[in-house]
């Protein structure tokens, strides 16, 4: 009865990273002079090319997943285009699913640019949530990729402020709903 009594005041935490730039990332770690150009990854769909990932460069000039690389290209004549890889995301994620189990013991890929996992009792082992998350969040830094890192009681709370959150990416302790807000 009082291991049940322990586990039960012990709160859950979730964290759910978001990998921004899967993809392009990905190729920019490959070929580094993709840094200072503005580029996506296409594919055909129903007779049109399709954007189905960018760098933060081709973003800012306005191009966006899920627009015709046509009209990417009227907007950005200089545009660099790559064929997508099938499977790439999901190989990444399961590799790096696999790495992240320094952080937690479990953890889960969250298709199609996330990962999230079950931090209940690992925070305290960096020095408490808000080393934890800077700790996460630094390792994929330094590997070349764009993350956010959430970190909640619930995995939605943790997963909505990752790729949503306006202020803090770490939610205290029952505050999910002031953080959804």
């Amino acid at each position: 009865p009082s291991d049940k009594r322990k586990r039960d005041k012990m709160s859950k935490r979730f964290v759910s990273i978001w990998f921004r730039h899967l993809t392009t990332d990905w190729f920019t770690l490959r070929q580094p002079g993709l840094r200072e150009l503005p580029f996506v990854v296409s594919t055909p769909s129903h007779g049109r090319m399709m954007i189905v990932a960018t760098n933060a460069l081709a973003e800012q000039q306005g191009v966006y997943n899920g627009m015709v690389l046509a009209d990417a290209r009227a907007l950005i004549p200089s545009l660099q285009v790559f064929d997508e890889k099938q499977g790439l995301e999901e190989s990444l994620l399961r590799r790096m699913a696999e790495w992240c189990i320094r952080f937690a013991p479990i953890v889960a890929v969250d298709m199609p640019a996330g990962l999230t996992f079950d931090a209940s009792g690992c925070p305290h082992l960096w020095g408490g949530d808000s080393y934890y998350l800077t700790a996460i969040a630094q390792k994929f830094k330094a590997r070349g990729y764009d993350v956010r890192v959430g970190m909640a009681d619930t995995i939605g709370t943790a997963w909505a402020v990752s790729r949503f959150g306006q202020q803090s990416l770490l939610v205290e302790t029952k505050k999910q709903f002031e953080a959804l807000l």
